[in-house]
């Protein structure tokens, strides 16, 4: 008995059927696209809804005249798996549509980038959060523009952070008169931000550290002047070039509400607007006169930040005992896996988050900070109306060579004192009657008898005034241009200055563009690496190699 196709006895299609599925298909497409973009039922356009009604009536139409086909059809096995292919199409844009408007109607940001590239880093969310008075932010840039997504990238999380910032996007070709109000002249965009009478402008970069320092000085109302002292060959705060320089930490001080400068003390001494003074590890001594100067802007209420390395000017390290804090003539050395820089040797130290005290300074570093050639200096003998903290730690395994010059066996000796040793200490003082202040004395002449008693130092009138702080580094390496991006060094100085200023809202994580990308591996971590690296897999493959040979050569 011979059986008849099924698709030999089906009717010839109309001529105008395929039109009516295309068109209605269409018409309702269109129209489910409009209401999922509006996300509103009772806003619906009347000329939509009547497109949406057509297009269900053609297909309705298409349905009816094609059925016998439609059905004839359906019989056989390629339309069942076609119809289970279009069911499973269906289920996942709807799911599709689903995910769309539940992420309009609620909209959260995740950001599954390795380096958090689209989150916010704490200090922007900080300032964010302390806005105080309304910014409005007008991005010029040209609609469409790589230049312009890229921004509104960047912007959104700054919006979702605080109801105090409105962003207008302008395009400069279309709106020129706007742009020849703000003087808008780069080819790439920029952003004016205004608040009140203050204005900041960005042209060229577009980072979450330019934006936010602008935000910074343009809501702060305040320029705080950080004075780095010159003369002695301190680390130079204008080099940015050189690994040894200061470069990179004066510009991040300058991007923000600060303004570095260099002061020569024996010239024109501390001036009064100076709120900061920065010693940043002299190679030549200071003279009596300037380490008395010194004295006297703590005396006053002035801040004063000390970095000193070891040997480095043994006279200035026994001055901070005025200041109740000790500086160590050594050196430290670190033994231990865990606080060592990988390739690096016993010098380096990774001071890890278990070795900080709680302070504003250190409470938010929950990484590394990588220090060099570092000398000890804690709480030294106490002084009423002073209060010291040491804030970073060494861990146990490190010693302090009591002899720096003598490093031919690196091992503790009797002499050295053991670990955990301060590098770090910061003092504040509530009564400055209690500081040292004293008049220099002049030069002895030359004809002066060599062994007549030196007359007693003279106290100095100076005006006192309480609120000073002081802190002491035992290092200046992790200041400078070739460390600074490493691990949490550039917070650790950048909080540093904040806390003395009293800048609190920018005492966090700062974003840190330069560093991504980077890391910083201990001993113990770079070990595992490299077994993982060069033995581990390498090993299993060669091993599943020769089990696949050897089964082989079984059969």
């Amino acid at each position: 008995m011979q059986t008849r196709d099924p698709r030999e006895s089906a009717k010839k299609l109309n001529p105008w059927s395929p039109a009516l599925s295309v068109i209605g298909s269409m018409l309702v497409l269109s129209f489910v696209a409009y209401a999922v973009r509006i996300g509103d039922m009772e806003a619906l356009q009347p000329p939509w809804i009547a497109a949406g009604v057509v297009g269900v009536l053609l297909l309705g139409v298409w349905l009816y005249t094609e059925s016998d086909n439609l059905r004839r059809a359906s019989a056989t096995r390629g339309a069942q798996y076609t119809a289970t292919a279009v069911a499973l199409t269906a289920v996942a844009l709807g799911i599709a549509v689903a995910l769309n408007v539940l992420a309009s109607r609620y909209d959260e940001r995740i950001d599954l980038t390795a380096n958090k590239r689209f989150t916010l880093s704490e200090q922007t969310t900080s300032i964010m959060a302390g806005l105080p008075a309304d910014v409005t932010v007008r991005a010029f840039f040209g609609a469409g523009s790589v230049e312009e997504s890229e921004f509104r990238s960047l912007v959104e999380g700054y919006e979702a952070a605080s109801d105090r910032l409105t962003v207008e996007y302008i395009d400069p070709l279309r709106n020129p008169l706007q742009a020849e109000q703000f003087e808008i002249t780069s080819a790439f965009g920029a952003a004016v931000l205004s608040s009140g009478e203050a204005e900041e402008r960005l042209e060229g970069e577009f980072t979450e550290e330019t934006l936010t320092n602008a935000l910074v000085r343009l809501t702060s109302g305040v320029e705080h002047r950080i004075c780095f002292t010159t003369g002695h060959e301190e680390i130079d705060p204008e080099d940015d070039y050189q690994p040894a320089g200061m470069g990179a930490l004066a510009g991040r001080l300058e991007g923000q509400n600060y303004r570095a400068d260099t002061i020569t003390l024996l010239r024109e001494g501390v001036p009064a607007d100076c709120e900061v003074v920065v010693v940043a590890d002299p190679q030549l001594a200071l003279m009596p006169a300037e380490r008395e100067l010194l004295a006297g802007h703590v005396a006053g209420g002035g801040h004063l930040l000390v970095m000193l390395e070891p040997t480095r000017d043994l006279a200035l390290a026994e001055s901070m005992a005025r200041f109740g804090i000790a500086v160590g003539d050594d050196l430290i050395l670190e033994s231990g896996p865990n606080a060592q820089l990988f390739g690096g040797d016993l010098s380096y130290l990774l001071i890890e988050p278990s070795g900080f005290d709680f302070h504003p300074i250190t409470a938010d570093l929950r990484g590394y900070t990588l220090h060099r050639m570092a000398r000890t200096v804690g709480q030294g003998a106490p002084i009423e109306g002073i209060s010291v903290q040491e804030l970073a730690r060494t861990t146990a395994n490190a010693w302090a060579k009591a002899d720096p010059s003598q490093l031919t066996d690196p091992t503790p000796s009797a002499a050295d004192r053991l670990g955990p040793l301060p590098i770090m200490a910061v003092a504040e003082v509530s009564d400055p009657a209690n500081i040292a202040v004293y008049v220099p004395a002049p030069p002895a002449p030359p004809e002066a008898d060599p062994e007549a008693p030196t007359p007693a130092p003279q106290p100095a009138e100076v005006d006192r005034a309480p609120g000073a702080r002081v802190v002491v580094i035992g290092d200046v390496d992790f200041a400078s241009n070739g460390l600074a991006l490493q691990g949490n060094n550039l917070d650790l100085f950048l909080n540093t200055v904040a806390w003395m200023v009293g800048e609190e809202d920018q005492i966090s994580i700062r974003p840190n563009e330069a560093a991504e990308g980077s890391i910083t591996m201990n001993l113990v971590q770079g070990l595992l690496i490299w077994l993982l690296c060069l033995v581990i897999a390498p090993g299993m493959t060669l091993l599943g190699a020769l089990q696949t040979w050897r089964r082989r050569r079984q059969r």
